[in-house]
């Protein structure tokens, strides 16, 4: 099943703005977001945010990765008992067959039809696990984006940044380091999620 990690992926980039026009040459900045970033040409800041952290540091990731894990491992458990059950059912249709207890082919049809309907309502559980967690996981990955979303208009309200990208092995081939807010970013995240 896929985990937390695969719909941040989503995010690759992240880019917000909280005024109409540029951030002002002039205008001072804390000394965190002039060590953090660097300044182009045009005179906007550009930063990124490295997803993997905020995935494996963001407090609600990793509780919400728990708790899918947890769920993901009650149904797997649910599952195998039914087909250890349906195992077993077959097995014992087996021995009675070679024991001489089926003495019909109507107890035959019988149990067999009995074990049919077990797998039968085992491929519908499992299909229904696997939606349950599908879902379960698209909602994760919306409240992710929304919770992203709304702290980076507060992380940038004083539009120290004009770009800021979120930055994956593949997305982004190289970034000085410099650039990188992410310890900033995470920590904002995790203040306002203990809110």
């Amino acid at each position: 099943m896929k985990k937390i990690l695969f719909f941040v992926a989503a995010l690759l980039m992240v880019a917000c703005s909280s005024s109409d026009k540029p951030a002002d040459k002039n205008t001072p900045s804390s000394p965190k977001a002039t060590s953090s970033a660097k300044t182009n040409e045009a005179g906007g800041r550009i930063a990124y945010v490295e997803l993997d952290s905020v995935n494996s540091q963001y407090k609600f990731c990793v509780d919400q990765n728990e708790a899918l894990e947890k769920e993901q491992q009650g149904y797997a458990n649910t599952l195998q008992q039914k087909a250890t059950a349906i195992q077993n059912g077959m097995a014992d249709l087996q021995k009675k067959m070679q024991s001489g207890q089926i003495t019909s082919e109507a107890q035959y049809n019988q149990i067999a039809q009995g074990l049919q309907a077990q797998q039968k309502q085992y491929e519908q559980l499992e299909q229904q696990y696997t939606e349950a967690i599908a879902k379960r996981t698209a909602d994760l990955q919306s409240a992710l984006q929304d919770s992203i979303n709304n702290y980076i208009k507060v992380f940038n309200a004083d539009g120290r940044f004009s770009l800021i990208l979120g930055k994956q092995s593949v997305s982004i081939l190289y970034a000085a380091p410099g650039y990188d807010i992410t310890a900033e970013f995470v920590e904002g995240l995790n203040k306002r999620y203990k809110k």
